[in-house]
C-alpha cells in the first residue's frame, strides 16, 4: 500500500519509471517509508536495472511514483549517498556510481536444507524466543549431529514482522525449520540476502555455545535482510559462525567491471 502524500500545487508530475514499478512501500509496515525507499533503489541499483554513471529518477519522479513527501524522497537519498552507491552532481542530478560486482557467500541459506542434502543431522537449540516491538525476536544456536556429539556452528538472530507473520511466535523452531514455515504457512519465499560483514566480540554466550573452540578475540558475523522476489523484507537475521567454520567467497566480475 502506497503511502498518500499532500500535493505540491508548484510541483510537476513526471511519469513513473517502469524499473520501479515491482516495488511498493507500505505505510503500516513497522519499517520507516525512507528505509522502504532506501531498499527499493538499492535493490534496483545492485540487480543492475540502473547502471554506472545513469541518473536515478528525480525527487519529483520518485515523490509522484510513490505518493511520498520529499523529506523521505531526501533520507533515502542519502543513506544511498553514505554508502557510495550513487552521488549528486550539479546539473546531472543523482548519478549511480556502484560497479556492480556479484559475491556469494559459499553455503549461506537455510541451514536445515543445506545439511539435509549434504546428507547430515541439524540440530537446533532456542536460545532466545519472545515478542519485542511488535516483532518475534529469535535467536538459535546451529549444529550437526554426529551420533551423541554435536558441533555447534552458528548462532544466527531472526527479526520477523508480525504483522506479516501473525501466530509465528506460536510455532517451535527447535523442532522446525523457519523458512519451511514461511514458505508453507505464510507464503513467503526468501530468494535472496544482502548481508555485510563484520568481526563481534566473544560473548559468555558465544563462548558457551562454540566450546570447545578455541578461543579468540572476536567472531566472523553475516547480518543485513533477507529478501523474496520481489524484494520485499522476508526478516532480519544476524549470523555469527564459529571459528570452526570454513566459508569460501566466489567473486565475479562482468567483463566492464573487471578490476585493474
Amino acid at each position: 500500500m502506497t503511502h498518500p502524500s499532500t500535493p505540491d500545487a508548484n510541483a510537476t508530475t513526471e511519469s513513473p519509471d517502469d524499473r520501479l514499478s515491482r516495488f511498493r512501500l507500505d505505510s503500516f509496515s513497522n519499517e520507516q517509508l525512507y528505509r522502504q525507499l532506501y531498499r527499493a533503489l538499492r535493490a534496483a541499483i545492485l540487480s543492475g536495472d540502473f547502471s554506472e554513471g545513469e541518473a536515478i529518477p528525480s525527487e519529483n519522479q520518485l515523490r509522484d511514483q510513490f505518493g511520498i513527501a520529499r523529506t523521505t524522497v531526501r533520507n533515502a537519498m542519502a543513506l544511498l549517498v553514505s554508502e557510495g552507491l550513487v552521488q549528486q552532481v550539479r546539473g546531472r542530478g543523482t548519478i549511480v556510481s556502484h560497479r556492480p560486482i556479484s559475491h556469494n557467500i559459499w553455503n549461506f541459506g537455510s541451514f536445515t536444507e543445506l545439511a539435509r542434502r549434504q546428507g547430515q543431522r541439524p540440530v537446533t537449540r532456542v536460545l532466545e524466543h519472545r515478542v519485542e516491538n511488535g516483532e518475534l525476536l529469535l535467536v538459535r544456536a546451529r549444529g550437526l549431529a554426529n551420533g551423541e556429539t554435536i558441533s555447534w556452528l552458528n548462532v544466527d538472530t531472526s527479526q520477523l514482522d508480525l504483522a506479516l507473520y501473525p501466530g509465528i511466535d506460536a510455532y517451535d523452531f527447535g523442532a522446525q525449520s523457519l523458512y519451511e514455515v514461511l514458505r508453507r504457512d505464510y507464503d513467503r519465499h526468501p530468494l535472496r540476502s544482502e548481508l555485510l560483514l563484520t568481526v563481534v566480540p566473544p560473548s559468555d554466550r558465544l563462548r558457551e555455545v562454540f566450546a570447545p573452540a578455541p578461543s579468540v578475540p572476536g567472531y566472523l558475523c553475516a547480518s543485513g535482510d533477507v529478501l523474496d522476489a520481489d524484494d520485499q523484507l522476508v526478516e532480519r537475521t544476524s549470523i555469527v559462525y564459529s571459528p570452526a567454520v570454513q566459508m569460501k567467497f566466489a567473486t565475479r566480475w562482468g567483463r566492464d567491471t573487471a578490476p585493474a
